[in-house]
């Protein structure tokens, strides 16, 4: 919620106890340049500009939480001249509020709550929103339940821990994200397909629906979803792609059939049916070392899929240290832009989801979901709680990196298109690239963003990022 009333300091943080009031749904804005003013992309073969797409998908941080405190554009919705509040209790509301600062530390000592149920408290302040009245619209996201949620979660009273979910890092924490946002094109109104956990929203990426999974249960671990992925409708086409990964729990080869559910996550491709079934993990999931190697010697596929690891170092995932998921990102962007493909690479850096850090923008309701299933799970109250995939989840920060995209330019809500941008924008936008048919409902409705690229490619874009805040 945003705050217009007084505060003081108290315990780190800002308290108060003024009436909160809601922030209401932004207009549609053009996408701006840095100075401000509308920025319209030049006619472009685009198709035939972007050869390569490198998707890296981080880790469970919200836009707040990362560019809360962004400054060098005026037209980016942060919460730089905004106060942005929680109550402390939002059952009894008579603990006043608390408000949110620019002091997340590096290192997040706890994984704030992220599954569907504790969404919905985090959004409406609920865990049981009629669900019918979200999508009417007279039941409203208010975004005021991540403190109640926190402290639920973690069974305390410590304000400390509570508001740790609605503070967010400060612009000198995040050097190399703020200097890939100034240098090309930031999303601010980018959201994540499901209002819960990392897997299921990383389905959505990649195929379009999660198939009705809400949780990261065990069918991700080793091709338990039988939808058509991004993966096997390349290779239908003779479309190259290799999915890089770093993830702890593989074997050299980076398959583990004798241990699906040993520690970290498997490769996203190996979500799918079809990538077990084919085995096209034997030719198509790669260690991450191999995609340095391949950038540098100019042999990167037409897509490369990057995991990290979840969720020690360098993948944003509480409790990895922003600074290593920062210095991971300058590895990526160093090796795409000293490699002989940078003039026809796409480099597309998102986040899978919010991870139970707050935003005060509410998420769209009554949206196509990608498929007809529905999910149930038990609240924290005990009670069950079932979605349908029509709600999207919390705003994640998304950055669109190539010499083929301008400088400086913040890209709102698309004019001219019903839909919003998440995950699925970016197979939406593959299909029309490689000329793939169309996923899901859900893909099918989403934005675009071929029209962000130029009509020649930029020769100033930046060769040598800044370090990280802790090297």
């Amino acid at each position: 919620m945003l705050l217009s009333a007084s505060t003081s300091l108290f315990g780190g943080a800002l308290l108060a106890s003024a009436a909160l009031a809601s922030p209401a749904h932004p207009p549609i804005r053009q996408t701006t340049n840095q100075e401000g003013t509308p920025n319209v992309a030049a006619p472009s073969d685009w198709k035939s500009a972007v050869k390569n797409v490198v998707i890296l998908v981080l880790e469970n941080r919200s836009f707040d939480s990362v560019f809360g405190d962004v400054s060098y554009h005026d037209d980016v919705n942060s919460l730089v001249g905004k106060q942005y509040c929680n109550p402390i209790n939002i059952t009894t509301g008579n603990l006043g509020s608390i408000c949110a600062t620019n002091t997340l530390p590096d290192i997040s000592p706890e994984d704030p709550d992220h599954g569907i149920s504790g969404v919905n408290m985090q959004i409406f302040g609920t865990w049981h929103p009629e669900e019918s009245s979200v999508q009417s619209g007279s039941q409203k996201a208010v975004m005021d339940g991540f403190v109640t949620q926190q402290l639920n979660r973690y069974h305390t009273d410590n304000i400390s821990i509570g508001v740790r979910p609605i503070d967010y890092l400060s612009a000198q924490q995040v050097p190399i994200l703020t200097s890939l946002a100034q240098e090309y094109v930031l999303f601010d109104r980018w959201f994540a397909d499901v209002p819960g956990p990392t897997n299921p929203n990383r389905a959505y990426l990649t195929s379009g629906t999660s198939h009705g999974h809400g949780r990261n249960d065990v069918l991700f671990n080793w091709g338990g979803l039988p939808q058509v992925s991004i993966f096997q409708a390349l290779s239908e086409k003779n479309i190259s792609w290799i999915n890089y990964s770093n993830t702890t729990n593989a074997s050299a080869a980076y398959i583990a059939p004798d241990d699906k559910t040993s520690g970290g996550f498997n490769p996203d491709a190996l979500f799918y049916n079809w990538t077990v079934a084919t085995k096209a993990y034997e030719t198509n999931i790669k260690p991450l070392s191999q995609f340095y190697d391949n950038a540098k010697d100019g042999k990167l596929p037409q897509m490369s899929y990057l995991n990290p690891e979840c969720c020690s170092y360098d993948s944003f995932h509480p409790p990895s240290p922003v600074s290593m998921g920062e210095a991971f990102v300058k590895k990526v962007y160093d090796a795409l832009r000293s490699s002989p493909q940078w003039n026809e690479t796409l480099l597309i850096l998102t986040f899978d989801e919010h991870g139970g850090f707050a935003d005060h923008v509410p998420p769209p309701s009554n949206v196509p979901a990608g498929d007809k299933l529905t999910y149930t799970e038990k609240a924290l109250d005990g009670a069950n709680i079932t979605f349908a995939f029509d709600r999207m989840g919390i705003r994640v920060p998304t950055i669109l990196i190539s010499p083929w995209v301008g400088k400086g330019i913040v890209e709102h809500q698309r004019a001219g298109q019903s839909g919003e941008y998440s995950a699925s924008s970016i197979i939406a936008t593959l299909s029309m690239l490689w000329d793939l048919p169309n996923f899901s409902p859900r893909t099918a409705w989403s934005s675009t963003f071929e029209h962000l690229f130029l009509g020649e490619p930029r020769s100033d874009a930046i060769q040598h990022l800044p370090k990280s805040a802790q090297q």
